[in-house]
Parts: C-alpha cells; structure tokens; sequence
C-alpha cells in the first residue's frame, strides 16, 4: 500500500472539508454578521417609527394646503367660470340684439336667463369669499350691469328698434359695463387659479418627499431582509455542522462513541459483529513526535480503516483515544470475519510512512459476536472490550474472539486489583527475605526483600500482582513501603546482632521516574537510623534506555546519599554496554535466566564469564541470582563471580525466619560502617 498517496488523500479530504464546512471560522463570521443585521434591524424599526410619524405628519400638512383649495379655490373658480360663462352668453345676446339677429322678445327673455345665472353664481362667491372686497367689488360691478341692463330693457320696449340712436348708445354702454365685469372676473380666476397651483405644488412636493423616504425605506428594507437571508442560510448551516459533529468525531469525521452505541440500541435481532480495535503503541507516538504529529497520523489510518472495513459493509466509528469500533452486518461467518479482521491489521499494519518519518503501527481486535455474546449494548461493548484487552496482552498486532473465559478473567483481574488497592492498609503485604552469599568465605554478605501478599490467607505470586502493580502504578506505593520496611528491619538486625551487612531493595522504573525519588529515599533511610551505606537500590537495565543522561544524575544523587547502587537483570534488556562506563553503580546482578542451564560446555557460560570479566573491569562486584545446584555454585566460583543468591544457599524466608538464618550463619562485613 502507497501511504504516501493515503496521506495525499487525507490532506485533500481535509481541505475539502475546511471548503465544505468552514467551521469556526465561518461561526466567527456568523457571530459578527449578527450584530451587523441586529443594527440593521434596530435602525430599520428607527426608520419604521419615523416614517410613520413622518407619513402623519406630511398628510396633516397635504390635508391643511389641499384645504383652501377643496373648499375655497376650486368653488370660488367654478363660480368663477360660471359667472364668467354666463356674461359671456349676455354679451352673445347683446351682439345678437344689435344685429337684429333676435328680436326684443328673444333679447328679454335670454338675457334674463343670462343675468340670473350671474346672480346665482356671484351669490355662491359671496356665501364662500363673504366679506372678501373683491367679491364685493364683483358685487358693485353686477348692481352696475343689472341698472344698465334695466334701463336698456325699458328704452327697448318702448322703441323697439335696436337702430335707434338712444338704444344704440345703452347697447355700448352696457357692453362695456359686462366687459369690465369679465375683467373683474377674469382677475379673480387669475388669483384662483394661482392659489390653486400653489396649493398643488405644495402637495405634489410634500407627496414626492414622502415616495423618496418610501424609497429608501424600502432599499434599506431590502439590505436588512439580504442580510437575514444570509444569517439565516449560514444559522442553519452551522446548524447543521454542528448536529453532524454532535454524532461525529471533530478529528477522524468519523462517528463517534454515542453514535455508535445509539446504532448498537437500533439494531435488529438480525446477528452482528462488533469488532473493537486499539492503535498499538499510540502512546507511544504521541509522546515521540508530540499531539499534532499523533493527530494527523490518527486521520490517515481512520481513513484506511474505512476504506477497509467498507470493503466487508462495515461501519466504522472512533470510541476514544487510539480506539475504533466496526459494526458488521448479517452474514459474516469465521472466515469472513477473518478475511476482514486481517485486512484491517494488515491495512494498519503497512501504513508505515508519515512525512517521511517510518512509523510501526499494529492494530489489536477484538469481536463480540450479537446475540450471542450480549442482547445489551453495554454488554456486548464489555465483551468485546475484554477481547480487546486480551489481544493488547498477547503482544498486539492479533485478533481474539470473545469467549466467556475472557469476562472471567478480566473480572478476576479487576477484583485482584481492588483488593491489591487495599492490601497495603490491611497489612496483607509481607517482605521476605533471600539470604545472598560472598563466594570466598561463603559467609553470609546480606539479603534481597522480595515482596509477597497475603491475599485471603493464601500467598498470591509476585508474577500475579507485580505486573498489575505497575500498570495501575500502585507500585509507586508499594515499592515506599517496601523500602521503608526493609530499612526498619535491617535497623533491627544490626541493632540486635551487632552486624554488617546489607540488604538491596528493587526499584521500579516508575518508582524511579518519580521527580521526588531520591528525597523519598533520604527520608525513608533518615527516619529508619541505619546507615545508607547498607541499603542497596537494584535498579533493572531498561531504566536507563530512555535518557541516559537524567538517568546519570539520579544515581549520583543517590550515591551522595550513599547508598549502594546495583543493576538488576543484567542482560534481559536492550541497554548499551556502553552504558556501564558512565553509571555510577557498584554491583552487577547476573540474571537467573543466563544461570539455570550453565555448565562447563554451555552457550550460556560464555555469556556469563564475558560478563563478569566485563564487570570486574570495571571496578564492580558481580552476583549471580537463581543458583540452585552445587555445580552452578563451583562454576560460577571458578569464573570469579563474587556473590550468589539461590535456592542452594537459602530460599526467600519470612523476616523470623531470616533472623534465626542471620544469627546461625558467619557473616561476612563488607561495608565500612564505622
């Protein structure tokens, strides 16, 4: 598999999702827009309350010019008019007189009608302009017109004949008295008709204000309703992402924990397969190349988990941590789950480059199959969980099935380390001690505590518990009380038999790690009385793998203390030979495993003999721990190793019985505590 195609992949899926889901960027932006569209809106009802106010007010003002007009200038004019239009059919009349065109008869009668018309009209002007003193001029104007037009009535009925030279001179006077009239009337149309388009001009400007801020409003409308379309399209985008990340993993996409056991909830009685698989070593990466580097790996290989277990219809989801969870579906019998299982390890397995750092990554399973192994989600995650656990202990890198032996022993294991939890403070916890001999008196030199626990009655194997003891780290705590004890016992030996000798202690790499290590060391020894000179700290080989440099500085602040420092299992680890030149130790411990099969012709017999040339070289002492036959102990003294522990000298022994060995046996001093 091309991994650097899969990480070109992930980088373009990861663009492609910042495009399609901006995320908080985009929220940011959301969040200020709002406040954008809240002010638009605010002005916007600020706008609203004016132009109400503003529309009252511009129609009291159009009511108040279009006033006049209604009820005085558009009557006075058509009054007006009126008046206007009936001198003009007198004068019609008049003209048609004079030109014989009518008779008198028709003269009288016409411009009767003519002349009430007149009255009617000018009355209507005086009820609506009273006391106006051009009405009242009009007014004078008409009594003149009506006298003249009097006189000529009476003059042509008594002559007859329009010919007349007296009738005549009527007829030109009274023309010229309804010509002044028309120009009396014709001035006062003037003035209306001024008015009038004053009063419109008023109007039409106050109208086309108000369109304008119509307008406006509108545009301003407009802008406020573009935004809150937009406000409202992002809202619910983000409302939508945010309901996809509430079902989903932020890192992988992929869902996450209650997505998965809500799917477990809605599943059939139709069987099922629940596979939960764990990163090997995650850990491991992120404290190597830091969170980032860690994150960006954890995307590729989610990735190619998908891809993988899509291939055999599986759902894959992220739990937490390095841990996945695939869901599959009906019909996936032993060796299709096989198939699929070693695709995903081996899809894991060969994803080994990351910005051109090699990596090696495995992948642990472990199957629960549905019904039979739990009706319950919760159930069915435990079992299949217990799986899982037991594949991470095998090595990792495999794949096992859940069975009901494995719920056991994880039950057991967690109630071993409930009760180990306690054993401290219900005294179940014992220190024994193995008797260490010195190969050229074959005196006693001192013992090894080794802890043992009291469970129940019955002894638990440190094989058992010890391992336990440093995944949960209670051996932090043990491993206090152990020194502690020891220094209080060895106290009590040398104060009652008047002796020299020592007693070496394990130091766990956890114990070892703690900052506070060494103060705890000089504590423990200063609150005891005895002389640090007898106490010696058997730290293993692979402490000093990880910084050789800090591992340096912590023994020699323990040598300050002057205690006696000693490597445990020498030559189970990975540590450099070279590493024996720098560190500030004095014993060597030979592991058990190199001395249990030793004789003269033995592999194991070189390695022995190269290793105590090379300590002795080097100005320390060497013991050898598991010798239990007479002939492991003649070896080993003819190769020049200084000290033993074994079954052939002594087995472990309660602390009475280590006292009855102590003073039954030659000691031999090999300390200066004076």
């Amino acid at each position: 598999m091309n991994a650097g195609n899969d990480v070109t992949g992930m980088r373009k899926q990861v663009i492609l999702g910042k495009l399609l889901h901006p995320g908080k960027g985009s929220r940011r932006f959301l969040v200020e827009s709002r406040s954008v569209v809240y002010g638009f809106l605010v002005v916007l009802m600020a706008l609203s309350v004016g132009l109400s106010w503003t529309f009252e007010r511009t129609a009291n003002t159009i009511r108040k010019n279009a006033d006049p007009a209604i009820h005085e200038d558009i009557p006075q004019l058509r009054f007006l008019l009126d008046m206007d239009s009936a001198i003009l059919r007198y004068e019609q009349v008049l003209d048609g007189y004079y030109s014989q065109t009518i008779n008198v008869a028709q003269y009288l009668y016409a411009g009767t009608i003519a002349r009430k018309e007149m009255e009617s009209a000018l009355e209507g002007l005086r009820r609506l302009q009273r006391g106006d003193p051009s009405i009242d001029a009009l007014y004078l104007g008409y009594l003149s017109l009506e006298r003249a037009a009097s006189k000529l009535e009476r003059t042509a009925t008594n002559d007859g004949s329009p010919r007349a030279a007296s009738v005549q001179k009527l007829i030109f006077d009274h023309n010229e008295n309804a010509k002044a009239l028309r120009l009396q009337i014709n001035s006062l149309k003037n003035s209306a008709q001024q008015a009038l388009s004053g009063s419109g001009d008023k109007v039409d400007s106050n109208i086309k204000g108000l369109a304008y801020l119509v307008h406006w409003y509108d545009a301003f409308a407009l802008l406020s309703c573009g935004l809150m379309i937009y406000h409202i399209r992002e809202k619910f985008r983000v409302e939508k992402e945010l309901h996809h990340q509430a079902g989903h993993d932020p890192l992988t996409g992929l869902p996450h924990r209650r997505a998965f056991v809500a799917r477990l909830k809605s599943m059939s009685c139709e069987p099922s397969i629940v596979v939960l698989g764990t990163i090997d070593g995650y850990s491991r990466l992120v404290g190597g190349y830091g969170h980032a580097f860690a994150d960006q790996v954890m995307v590729n290989i989610a990735l190619l988990i998908e891809r993988a277990a899509k291939l055999h219809g599986g759902e894959v989801y992220r739990l937490d941590g390095a841990n996945f969870a695939i869901l599959y579906g009906v019909g996936s019998s032993g060796d299709e789950l096989g198939d699929s299982t070693e695709r995903l390890r081996e899809t894991v397995r060969y994803a080994n480059c990351h910005e051109g750092k090699e990596l090696h990554v495995t992948l642990s399973l472990g199957t629960a199959r549905y019904p039979e192994d739990g009706l319950e989600p919760d159930v069915l995650l435990r079992n299949a969980d217990a799986a899982l656990q037991a594949a991470s202990k095998a090595g990792g890198d495999v794949t096992i099935e859940y069975g009901k032996k494995l719920n056991e022993q994880l039950l057991s294991r967690l109630q071993l380390e409930t009760d180990l939890r306690h054993a401290i403070e219900r005294g179940e916890l014992e220190l024994y001690y193995q008797p260490q001999q010195s190969m050229n008196d074959e005196g006693l030199i001192g013992f090894e505590a080794l802890i043992r626990w009291r469970r129940n009655g019955e002894l638990v194997s440190p094989a058992s518990f010890i391992p336990l003891a440093e995944e949960t780290g209670l051996i932090v705590t043990i491993g206090d009380w152990v020194l502690e004890q020891s220094c209080l016992q060895l106290q009590k030996w040398m104060t009652d038999a008047k002796c020299r000798i020592t007693v070496a202690v394990n130091i766990s790499p956890l114990q070892f790690a703690d900052p506070f290590f060494v103060n705890k060391v000089e504590r423990i020894i200063t609150a005891s009385g005895v002389n640090p000179a007898c106490i010696e700290l058997e730290i293993t080989e692979g402490v000093m793998v990880n910084d050789i440099g800090a591992t340096t500085k912590m023994l020699k602040a323990l040598q300050n203390i002057g205690v006696r420092l000693a490597i445990d299992d020498f030559g189970t680890g990975y540590s450099s030979l070279s590493y024996l030149t720098q560190l500030p130790v004095e014993k060597l411990k030979i592991d058990q495993s190199f001395v249990r099969d030793i004789t003269v012709a033995s592999p194991q017999q070189t390695v022995v003999q190269a290793t105590i040339g090379l300590a002795h070289n080097l100005g320390m002492i060497v013991i050898a721990e598991g010798v239990e036959t007479e002939v492991q102990q003649r070896l080993l003294k003819s190769w020049g190793c200084d000290e033993i522990q074994g079954y052939y000298y002594s087995r472990p022994l309660q602390a009475s019985a280590a006292s009855v060995f102590l003073y039954s046996r030659k000691i031999t001093t090999i300390v200066d505590t004076a």
